[in-house]
Parts: structure tokens; sequence; C-alpha cells
């Protein structure tokens, strides 16, 4: 089952479908919580690489057809069309190899038309003759064709004892979406061990979220990771030097990471190095906030709209910063919400429409928006003083409950202080009894994995639910998956399937990839 993200300061997850859990934080990233979304480049694929392993003797003549087929394959560009026939000639001799190769030509279309089935064929006669890795590809084809992964899991560890690191990782993704994240380690260990960069950074993630985070192990595992190229790697260090986790705060060393991020298209990346940029480099970080949103992200659309509007570092541009704005409000931004009321209200570049600033200034409060609970309020002491005293009491709870979130969010991530998870258990379920959303499903995220305090599934599905019923895509999100491993609640793929489809349509960040999820989710409907 997956391990959920609040608005925490971010992670990756490793594979293609998400069926991950993620907490609400500081980049709203789903984050996923443990382990974030990658981008289409890292996304996990049938495994079709040149593995010189041999399981059964092989003639000279096929060894050395399949040596020129290799020089082809190898070659920049390569020249399937050319490996193709030595490939065929050599797979005719028995030679595993070549079997193996030719297998993933005929499956990808490479040098010879696609054919599905005679590619299958010939990988299950490269799995006879002992090639792990047609073995694993067997495993891959049967999961896609809707195998559950228990019934594949005893085969998958088979090869990953064997040393297969991609069993291995599939083993440490399927353990730690179980819950069991002790064995999720062990097998992320064991990959590591070959300086594997995913299960470098999984390590990192799991150091970073465990109680007590350990920041400064968890630097160091990024690091090894960043060192082989893999951006979220850089993209963590770049946030842990921007916030002083388990390092000195550097805003250099933070901008030199999150640049190698950003330029990989990681949109959180981007919108935190447009933050560092902004005071001095205001025409950079507008070129990266636009870039985050073209990706769609609420983040960069709410502080475009924001910097269009106040103009302090860029000319005032009205109509830009409310197009901004609705285009973050369409995800639920909250405060692209509370600036379209203040466009509305004051008439900035438009009529004012006092009817339009209070809804969306409603909306935005809902979300928690503090600053549009005391327009609401200023409002309503103007023109609806009967209801004046009930109203300020309110918004004095949702100041107070933002109060205790912030508190609490600042010791579970240790910002600018020791984390201490029992006090943010504390703190978050002060603010989740008095209906903070983001609290619920942090609250919910702290019982799911046992930070400061037993686990309890149960738990965290009861504050996840709350805080999906107030619109927290991350909360629905988490609940979707709850409800479709069955942990906490009755197994129900159906509701799932709805809770998920309802974090899509709410605006959630990684809306097309939980559009994936989704079919991949109603094909195992009854």
């Amino acid at each position: 089952m997956p391990p959920v993200c609040t608005e925490c300061p971010a992670a990756f997850t490793l594979r293609h479908l998400p069926d991950k859990i993620y907490y609400n934080g500081m980049n709203n990233q789903v984050i996923s919580g443990k382990i974030l979304q990658l981008s289409s480049k890292h996304l996990q694929r049938p495994f079709y690489k040149i593995q010189n392993i041999y399981n059964k003797m092989n003639t000279t003549t096929a060894d050395t057809l399949f040596r020129e087929a290799h020089s082809f394959m190898t070659q920049n560009p390569p020249d399937f069309a050319a490996a193709v026939p030595l490939l065929q000639k050599a797979a005719d001799e028995g030679h595993t190899e070549a079997e193996f190769h030719l297998a993933g030509c005929l499956l990808q279309g490479q040098g010879i038309p696609a054919n599905r089935e005679a590619g299958i064929r010939l990988m299950q006669q490269a799995a006879r003759d002992g090639h792990p890795y047609a073995s694993y590809n067997l495993l891959q084809i049967q999961e896609a064709q809707g195998m559950p992964l228990n019934t594949l899991l005893p085969s998958y560890r088979e090869l990953a004892e064997a040393g297969i690191i991609e069993a291995q990782l599939k083993l440490m993704r399927a353990y730690h979406d179980a819950g069991q994240h002790e064995e999720a380690v062990d097998w992320a260990v064991l990959a590591a061990r070959q300086q594997n960069p995913q299960a470098l950074y999984f390590l990192g993630q799991h150091c970073q979220y465990t109680s007590p985070p350990d920041y400064p192990q968890s630097h160091q595992l990024y690091q090894l990771a960043a060192k082989q190229g893999f951006t979220p790697a850089n993209w963590q260090l770049g946030l842990q030097y921007k916030l002083g986790q388990g390092v000195a705060p550097d805003l250099e060393q933070a901008a030199q990471h999150l640049y190698i991020a950003a330029s990989d298209n990681i949109a959180p990346a981007q919108v935190a190095l447009a933050e560092i940029l902004l005071p001095t480099h205001p025409d950079k970080a507008i070129q990266w906030l636009e870039t985050a949103a073209k990706q769609n992200s609420s983040d960069a659309y709410a502080k475009l709209a924001e910097i269009h509007l106040l103009g302090k570092d860029i000319p005032k541009d009205t109509d830009k910063a409310r197009r901004y704005a609705k285009a973050a409000a369409r995800r639920n931004h909250p405060e692209a919400l509370r600036l379209l009321g203040d466009i509305y209200r004051y008439g900035l570049g438009i009529l004012p429409e006092p009817s339009k600033a209070r809804h969306y200034y409603q909306l935005a409060a809902d979300l928690g928006n503090l600053a549009a609970h005391q327009k609401l309020l200023a409002d309503i002491a103007l023109n609806n003083k009967q209801n004046y005293p009930q109203a300020k009491e309110h918004a004095l709870q949702r100041q107070q409950a933002e109060q205790f979130y912030q508190l609490a969010f600042s010791a579970h991530y240790g910002l600018n202080r020791a984390p201490d998870h029992a006090e943010a258990l504390t703190l978050y379920q002060q603010a989740a009894d008095l209906g903070h959303s983001k609290a619920q499903t942090n609250l919910g995220m702290m019982y799911y994995n046992g930070h400061g305090t037993e686990t309890d599934y149960t738990q965290a599905a009861k504050w996840f639910a709350q805080a999906a019923q107030q619109k927290d895509t991350m909360a629905q999100y988490n609940l979707a998956c709850l409800y479709f491993h069955g942990t906490g609640v009755r197994r129900n793929t159906a509701l799932a399937c709805r809770w998920l489809e309802t974090a899509i349509n709410d605006g959630h960040e990684q809306s097309e990839i939980l559009k994936q999820l989704l079919a991949h989710w109603k094909q195992q409907l009854p």
C-alpha cells in the first residue's frame, strides 16, 4: 500500500503507476509523501538491455554473429535493421543472448515489424535457457496483462535473490506499497549496494521521513544518487539546502542543485528555483515559473499571478495576473482563489464585482486561506453586522487551526528547529479537530506511517476521509489507495476509482499521471 504524501518537502515515486500516498506540504507535490512522481524519462519500462549472460554453451559461429549484432545495436545511432538478421541466425543456433535481444526487437518493433506473440515466444525460450532478464520481462508482461502482483512476487523474489537489480527494485516498491516498510528497506539496501540510484534515493527518502528523521544520512544518500545523474535527488538536495534540513542553509548550493533538477523538467524544482532567483534575477525566475506552468503547476500559476498583480519585480500586468490566477484556481489553489477575490473586490484591471469577490474568498477560505477569511469577515462587518459575532468566532477558530498546523509542520519536518514527531502529532490533532484539511491529511499520514504514534491504518483512513470531503486532493488520492489495497478499510476497487477520479477532477497536481492509474484500476473492476 502506498506511503502517503502531505505537503512535504517533496519526493518522487519510482514507477509509472503511482499507487502511493502523499503528504500535503511545501511543494503540494504528490508527493508524494515518501516517494515522488518521476517525469516520463524516468518511468520504468520493460527491461531490454544488453546483458552478456550465457547459461548454456553457444557455438563459436553463433557467438560471432551475436557480437557483430551487438556492435550494430550499441553504435550511435543503433542500427537494429542490420542487427536483426544476425540475431536471427544466432538465435536459430540456440544463442541465449541473441534470443533475448531478438525477442526485444520483435516486441518493440526495432529493425523488424513488431510481432508481440513471436516476441513473447522467443522471450519464453530465452527464459527456459536460463536468461534471468528474459524471466524478468515475462513477469513484467504478465503484470501488464492484469495478473495480480502478489501472484508474481515469489518469482520476482527468486530473481532478486539471484542479484537481478530490477527485481530487487520491484520488491522494494511492492513491499513499500503494501506497508511492509522493513522488507522494502531490506531490498533497497541490496540494490543500493550495487550503487543503484533509485535505491539510494528510496533510502534517502526513508531516512528523511522515518521517525525520528535522519537528515544527515538522507543528505548523503541523495548526494550518491545525484552523482549518478538521478535528478530527483538534486531536487531533494536543493530543498534541504534551501530549508536547512540536515545541513546549514545555503541558497547558492540550493540553486545549483535545483537548477539541475529544473533543467530535467521537474516542475516543483523549477518553482523552488524561481523563488530563490526572484529577488535578484526576476526575468530568469519568471522564465522558470512559466516553464513549470506549462506542466500545469498550480504553484507556478499562483506565483506568476502574484508577481504580475503586485508589479514589485516586473511591471504590473493585471490581465496576465487574472489569467494565471484563474488557471491555478481551476486546480483549487487557495492563494490563487484569494487573489481572484482581490481582483474582483478592488476592480484590478476590471470593474469591481463584489459578489464574485465573495465567491472566490469563500472558496479560498474553505480551503484554509486565512487572508480570505479576514476579507470575508471585513465584508460581514460592513454589510451584515448581525452575523459578525458568529463570523468572527469562526474566523478566529480557523486562525487558531492554521497556527496549530504551521507549528505542527515545523515540528514534523524540522524547519528551523529539531524535528519532533510526537509534538507534530499533537499539534496536527488540534488543527484537525478544528477542521483544518491539510492537518487532517498529515495526521492521517502520521497514523499510516506510525510517526509519533503506533501505526493505525483505520485512523489514517478516518482522517483522509475527513480531508477528502473538504476537497483536499492529496487526501482523496490517499483514500483511493487505501480502498484499492484494502488497508484500514474494506477493499473496494469501485470506491477507490471514484475517489481517484474525484482527486483528478478537483485539480490534483499530477492529474495526468493519475488518469493512467485510474485506467489501470478500472481494468480490475468486476
